[in-house]
């Protein structure tokens, strides 16, 4: 994204590009609750955050999205601003407005925002099932097993026979082998294979059961 030409005018021309190491630099990436990889934060003069974009975007949409904050378009100040007046798309809203207290580390917030969504209709369609395994996921980043588990078994039972259900079980596994519980993440690893033996995630299911099975030796 760096090394494509529009970009780099952009640079050179719109906004002052300072880059960082979130590894080494670890004061600013605490500053900044940087836990993903990449994150691009955009501030005003005084390094106050206006917003941040999230992973890889294509060159086109980066800088759209930038000049779009710049002008306080699609900020979180601004979600939270039209989340006021437009009840219709509040629970639309309510998503982007979540994901983006989760980026910035304030869960507290974000929590709150994915329970308003699924409170605010039925808590089994489309847009719960993304809060509900949200939810579940902050838990597991957070190291919080077992919340984890009980949120990804309820969309499981709730969810059965939809993506949902499906992601939420190898999910399952994974919070198992997270925990160190080795037997039972195989066990849960090996049913994913069962259940769903067409679904897409089964080669890195059989992966995942052969290094649980066959640890490398730790070197002494």
């Amino acid at each position: 994204m760096f090394i494509d030409s529009n970009v780099i005018d952009f640079f050179n021309n719109e906004m002052v590009l300072a880059k960082f190491n979130a590894e080494k630099d670890t004061a600013l990436a605490r500053q900044y609750h940087v836990s993903a990889f990449p994150t691009v934060v955009l501030t005003d003069k005084e390094g106050k955050e206006i917003d941040r974009i999230v992973g890889y975007s294509k060159p086109g949409s980066f800088i759209k999205t930038l000049r779009e904050y710049a002008q306080g378009i699609g900020t979180l100040d601004d979600l939270l601003n039209r989340s006021q007046n437009q009840a219709d798309s509040l629970r639309i809203l309510g998503f982007e407005i979540a994901d983006k207290y989760k980026y910035r580390g304030s869960k507290d917030e974000a929590m709150d925002w994915f329970e308003k969504i699924i409170e605010l209709g039925d808590p089994v369609d489309s847009l719960s099932g993304e809060a509900r395994m949200a939810i579940a996921d902050m838990y597991r980043r957070d190291r919080d097993y077992m919340k984890a588990l009980v949120e990804f078994a309820s969309v499981i039972q709730d969810f059965e026979g939809r993506p949902f259900a499906i992601d939420a079980e190898i999910w399952t596994a994974i919070v198992y082998r997270m925990k160190g519980d080795t037997a039972t993440a195989i066990g849960a690893f090996e049913d994913y294979i069962k259940h769903y033996p067409e679904s897409e995630d089964v080669d890195y299911a059989q992966k995942q059961i052969e290094k649980l099975k066959n640890p490398p030796e730790k070197k002494p």
